[in-house]
């Protein structure tokens, strides 16, 4: 007998799937990066910048040290929302699926590209709106990078640095380009000027030590902004924008951060079969919240080309 409508149960191979599921377009969870949470609420430590103010050292004899803190502040509570996405696999292509191909993984990875693409679209959306991002510059004419003749990318980039530094006394240590900026970056002269005595092609990493920062992200994810039964309209996800952030190399209490995905887990994929449709179920499920700790580590290159 086949299993009923409500026999729903965890599967630990397709969870597998989700998980190990990988894209290199996709940059939000590196751009965020993830801190794994127990609990579906919770609060996070901000630390605010008290640590740089002055303050008396000098101690008097038998007289007790001035006392200092953290600085450190609770935010505001975050809530863990639960993603998800269903498929349905018929029998039928079950049945007619020659080997190696397995439709329940193609569901899966299909439902995990769509729930990725949300994740990026909803970060890249918050981080172009000059209203979240306020230490920015929004590029016109021939200040942008496409103009090959005028524009200054590697100037641009300088100030953005010195920007964020002022703010947070910290370089920033991470460039994310939308995929048309990094293509445009690649033949602009002011790039090819700094390489051209040596044997090196532009790369990410060239690219990096040019612009001093450990690493450039460079996002390739796109999708498809048409409506069901609409042409196909395709367009990037973070569009022609270029951002400098903060990411600590580790996620700590006392440091400061541009951001966190906090998740619940891991994906979960679920199924069970439906008599009635006659096929099996596949639900992915992706439980998280994205937070923004502190805006001053970002600043934002609107429209960097044409």
């Amino acid at each position: 007998m086949k299993p009923t409508l409500q026999d729903i149960r965890i599967d630990p191979v397709l969870t597998n799937v989700s998980i190990a599921y990988k894209n290199a377009e996709y940059i939000a969870e590196q751009v965020l990066p993830v801190i794994p949470t127990k609990t579906r609420t919770g609060k996070y430590f901000k630390y605010d910048k008290s640590k740089f103010r002055k303050v008396e050292t000098l101690r008097g004899m038998g007289a007790p040290a001035n006392e200092v803190d953290y600085g450190l502040s609770l935010s505001t509570a975050y809530v863990c929302q639960d993603h998800a996405l269903k498929e349905i696999v018929p029998d039928e292509l079950v049945e007619q699926a020659p080997s190696p191909l397995n439709p329940e993984l193609d569901a899966t990875e299909n439902i995990t590209e769509r729930l990725l693409i949300e994740k990026e679209y909803d970060l890249a959306t918050y981080m172009q709106n000059t209203s979240n991002l306020t230490n920015y510059v929004a590029l016109s004419g021939s200040s942008k990078w496409s103009d090959y003749a005028n524009s200054d990318p590697i100037g641009d980039i300088k100030k953005g640095k010195q920007t964020i530094h002022s703010k947070i006394f910290v370089e920033p240590n991470t460039l994310v380009l939308g995929k048309e900026v990094y293509d445009k970056l690649l033949d602009h002269p002011d790039i090819i000027d700094r390489i051209k005595y040596r044997s090196d092609v532009a790369t990410t990493d060239i690219l990096a030590r040019i612009f001093g920062v450990d690493k450039i992200l460079v996002g390739g994810a796109g999708y498809n902004t048409a409506k069901e039964g609409q042409s196909d309209s395709l367009s990037y996800i973070w569009g022609k924008n270029a951002w400098l952030i903060y990411v600590p190399a580790k996620p700590g209490i006392r440091s400061i951060s541009f951001g966190y995905h906090f998740t619940l887990g891991t994906r979960l994929v679920d199924k069970w079969y439906d008599n009635d449709r006659e096929g099996t179920w596949i639900r992915v499920h992706d439980t998280y919240t994205r937070e923004i700790v502190s805006v001053d580590a970002a600043y934002l290159i609107k429209n960097a080309v044409a």
